[in-house]
Parts: C-alpha cells; sequence; structure tokens
C-alpha cells in the first residue's frame, strides 16, 4: 500500500489533463463515476446521469441522460456540458466519437484490474476537477485503512473462494481483475484465479471438485436467494456443511472507486476471517 500512495504522489506533481479552466458542467456515464464525483464533492456541477447511477441517493434526482450501455447523445447534446466523464469499458468508441462529433469534450476512463488502477484514476479524475487535494487525502485514508486490514489478514490460512458473479451461465472472476486482488487481500484464494478470461463462464462440477470454503454471491434481489438455495442442495461442500453462503452487495463490490474497494476489503474480510474481528 506504501508503493502505491508514492505513486500517487509522483502522479500528482507530474500528470496534467485539462487544458484550461476546471469543468464545470459535468455528465457522468457510469455508476463509479458518479460516486466518485460526490466523494470529491462536485455533485453540484453534475448535470446528468445514467439510469444505473442511484447511488448516492441524491444521484436518483438528477437528470436521466439514458442508460450505461446506450446514452441520449441528443438530450446530452441538449444539456450542454463542458465535459462528459465516460468508461471505455461500458461505452463504445464509436458512441464516444459520436459525441466528439457534436463538438462535446469526452474523457473516457480506461477499466481498472486492481486498487492501484483505480486509486490512480481516482486522483486523475481529482486533477481534472480541481480536487487532487481531497483526493490525495481520501486516497492517504483509505491506504492506511486497508494496511489495518491487511496485516490481520496476510497471516492467515487462505480461505478457498467461489465467487458467483452469474447463474445462467454461471460465471465468475478471474486474474487480473480488481475482485480477485480484493479477495487476495481479505485472505482468500480465487478458486477461478487461473481462469482464461477476465469474467469466465465456470463449470458447476468444477467448483464440487475444488470444494470451496465460502461461496460469495453477488446480490440480486430474489435471483440472488434462488441461486443460494440451489447451492445448499450440495450438502457434501464445505460452504454448506459451515453455512458460509454469502450474499454481497453488487454496488460495493461490482462499482470500482477506492472508498467500495476498502469497504469490500473489510466486509469479505470479515466473512473469511471472523475470528480476526472479534
Amino acid at each position: 500500500m506504501k508503493k502505491i500512495l508514492f505513486f500517487l504522489l509522483i502522479l500528482h506533481f507530474n500528470t496534467k489533463i485539462f487544458a484550461g479552466n476546471t469543468p464545470g458542467r459535468i455528465i457522468s456515464l457510469a455508476p463509479a463515476i458518479t460516486e466518485e464525483l460526490y466523494l470529491l464533492g462536485v455533485q453540484d456541477n453534475l448535470l446528468g446521469v445514467t439510469t444505473y447511477c442511484d447511488y448516492p441517493e441524491e444521484a436518483k434526482k438528477k437528470e436521466k441522460i439514458g442508460t450505461y450501455l446506450e446514452p441520449n447523445i441528443e438530450k446530452i447534446v441538449r444539456l450542454k456540458p463542458d465535459i462528459i466523464l465516460a468508461s471505455k469499458e461500458g461505452q463504445k468508441k464509436e458512441i464516444v466519437l459520436r459525441m466528439k462529433s457534436y463538438g462535446l469534450k469526452v474523457y473516457a476512463l480506461e477499466p481498472c484490474n486492481n486498487f492501484k488502477e483505480i486509486s490512480e484514476q481516482f486522483l486523475l479524475l481529482g486533477k481534472l476537477l480541481g480536487k487532487e487535494k481531497k483526493a490525495i487525502d481520501i486516497l492517504s485514508a483509505l491506504n492506511e485503512k486497508t494496511t489495518r486490514l491487511t496485516n490481520k489478514t496476510k497471516k492467515t490460512a487462505k480461505v478457498k473462494v467461489f465467487w458467483q458473479l452469474g447463474a445462467e451461465p454461471l460465471m465468475t472472476i478471474s486474474k487480473n481483475t480488481f475482485i480477485d486482488e480484493m479477495i487476495t487481500l481479505a485472505g482468500g484464494q480465487n478458486i477461478a484465479h487461473e481462469g482464461p478470461l477476465r469474467y469466465p463462464r465456470f463449470n458447476k462440477e468444477e467448483v464440487l471438485r475444488q470444494n470451496p470454503d465460502v461461496i460469495i454471491l453477488v446480490a440480486m434481489g430474489a435471483v440472488t436467494e434462488t441461486e443460494k438455495k440451489q447451492w445448499q442442495k450440495y450438502s457434501d461442500l464445505k460452504a454448506v456443511k459451515n453455512s458460509r453462503i454469502f450474499v454481497i452487495d453488487t454496488r460495493i463490490t461490482c462499482n470500482p472507486t477506492p472508498v467500495n474497494f476498502v469497504e469490500a476489503i473489510e466486509i469479505v474480510s470479515k466473512l473469511l476471517h471472523p475470528e480476526l474481528f472479534k
């Protein structure tokens, strides 16, 4: 974590992103970006968000400009933003190019695969919006908290984890993803770490063969509870025998903001190693 903080300080002194005045009228095209804008305290400059941007609660009141994958470009043009904050993982290149063809300034953020990249992106956003000091203060506090948590978990025996993203087809996470790193920092071992893709399909028989200590399901309402009951039919699974099938909040674990990442480490650490937090 100290290496990450050192890197961020170097980035702070050497990066220039936005030439000219700080943008005053902002549109966010991703839930994680919207959350980060609130963390940085620039929510009053936020003109519009996607229909998926529902946190914090105040974000629900913002003008809706379409979905994460299909923003309403004509509506965005009418709002006359200074800058549109997009995600390369969510918005197709042709959508970004189309917005630029209207003379709109679009800043597309890279996908984040780990905490270092999440932190780097957050600081870049802070610099872009004239809030770099606030971004550094937030990241410094989060690095300290992460160090405290990992000091607890790094010396414990690793707990085997299966992390289910979707049921039909069965989907999980593999290496080079921030969730995989999250599991590791929480003192777990992702049974799908060596998967061929970052978000691979997975065979239920392989889960049974590897017999994880813990199964974590990403919350998707009633569907998740149904899936939990499906797993409970496999009475030989250690996760079933020991009542260690958990449902976890989608927003905290799937929206890659630095605050969510560290909060997720804490939540998962307590699920995997409750004895460390008594």
